[in-house]
């Protein structure tokens, strides 16, 4: 018996119809269709025949591994599947060097205004606190007038006068400065404070569950996230779902994408979880908020489920 007709026939006892193994497995009913006909041609590349069937396989009561087994002479191996998705994702790879240094190129332009702007900012601050200190030039006055003033006592008293005035006037100075310095002090504390703040926001990303089989599901939790984006790049060919919660809304189109698609850019401020499922892991990478997510395993086909705290 071939291993479409064993996967109708254990279908069929269950008395499940195509349409609730869909909702189970989130595979559409035409390849459903085509795995119960042997037309693995229909399906969406060959490295997708394997993790369908595996999916199949576990909603009707079957052992996926047992049935992969017994009818592996019927499916593409997993050396074919490897050697198609790597060969892509290294072309993906040396295609995009050029254009990261081609990024860098443009970036300089606008580190070095930045460099320029800061040393005038510099320059002009050296210049103001040079003209705001008048300790030097009323020090240079002073000593003119003791010596023009020196025969003449009724003008050495007033000029006694004069610069008990202007001692006042320098304390008052100085009492402002330091209450300037008070003030940045205190502004330097208010900043510093907010950065702390910053930092025990930071966002937490761990690992609570390594998938294990032939199409592993693993559990990613991650608190502090604050405003949630997923983020998924594609770096070769691969077969994605997207849905949010586990069992809930489809987030993307079912499909195939490969490098040539726009990256997946979805808001998830809504939701507390996510699922990925992918038929090639190396043909793609996930991001929360521009932190990378990683496949903990060696397979092509894996899930991620992420949950936010």
């Amino acid at each position: 018996m071939e291993i479409g007709s064993r996967l109708k026939e254990a279908r069929e006892e269950k008395g499940l119809t195509l349409e609730e193994v869909q909702r189970t497995t989130k595979i559409q009913k035409r390849y459903l269709q085509a795995i119960e006909k042997n037309e693995f041609d229909v399906l969406p590349g060959k490295f997708y025949t394997r993790a369908f069937i595996r999916e199949y396989a576990s909603a009707v009561g079957l052992d996926p591994e047992q049935v992969m087994e017994e009818h592996k002479s019927e499916l593409p191996s997993n050396e074919e599947e490897q050697e198609i998705t790597y060969s892509r994702v290294q072309k993906s790879k040396s295609e995009n060097r050029p254009i990261m240094g081609g990024g860098m190129s443009k970036a300089f332009p606008t580190i070095l205004t930045v460099v320029l702007i800061v040393g005038l900012l510099f320059v002009a601050w050296y210049f103001i606190l040079q003209v705001s200190n008048p300790n030097d030039s009323a020090s240079d006055e002073n000593s003119s007038e003791d010596q023009v003033n020196v025969s003449n006592p009724t003008e050495d008293e007033d000029e006694s006068d004069n610069q008990d005035s202007t001692g006042n006037d320098s304390d008052s100075d100085e009492g402002e400065g330091n209450e300037e310095g008070s003030g940045e002090s205190e502004s330097d504390d208010g900043s510093n404070s907010q950065d702390d703040a910053e930092e025990e926001e930071e966002m937490d990303v761990s690992l609570e569950e390594t998938g294990s089989g032939g199409f592993p599901e693993h559990i990613y939790e991650i608190s502090n996230a604050g405003e949630r984006e997923l983020t998924i790049e594609f770096d070769g060919e691969t077969y994605l779902e997207v849905s949010a919660p586990k069992d809930g809304e489809s987030l993307a189109d079912a499909r195939n994408y490969s490098e040539d698609d726009e990256d997946l850019n979805v808001d998830l401020n809504e939701f507390d979880e996510v699922y990925i499922k992918t038929g090639s892991a190396p043909g793609i990478t996930v991001k929360v908020n521009d932190e990378e997510i990683e496949f903990p395993a060696d397979n092509l086909t894996q899930k991620l489920l992420i949950r936010f705290e």
